[in-house]
């Protein structure tokens, strides 16, 4: 079980190069009440984090530049309240052991978006 996280007021950040994905992902995590941000690039995730108070990432393997994984990998020092989760189509263990090596969880694409929720708000998942 996840530890319900004690900053409500944080944001969740979605980056994904999909625009549309992830920016659907933040109009769900918006509808059910967190308040979200989207990236599309590490770099652009990486800047953002100087300004916002952040809840969680949820970040695609696969961005152009910097992967999802190194982006954890550098978010991660300083920020034990926040839950970083990886999000691919490719399912095969590498990919999946790369994103617990940082510290993430893995969620396979097409996303169980119920789950995510879950799993943003520190609720137990299956």
């Amino acid at each position: 079980m996840l530890a319900r996280n004690e900053n409500e007021n944080g944001r969740i950040l979605v980056v994904d190069d999909n625009v549309a994905l992830a920016e659907n992902v933040a109009e769900l995590f918006e509808f059910d009440g967190l308040r979200s941000v989207v990236a599309t690039s590490a770099e652009e995730a990486l800047s953002l984090t100087l300004t916002l108070d952040l809840t969680a990432v949820i970040t695609d393997v696969r961005l152009p530049g910097i992967d999802g994984t190194e982006l954890v990998r550098r978010l991660r020092p300083g920020r034990d309240h926040v839950r970083f989760a990886v999000i691919s189509a490719y399912t095969d263990q590498g990919t999946v052991n790369r994103a617990r090596e940082v510290g993430a969880w893995f969620f396979p694409k097409p996303l169980d978006l119920r789950r995510l929720t879950r799993f943003v708000r520190g609720l137990e998942i299956a």
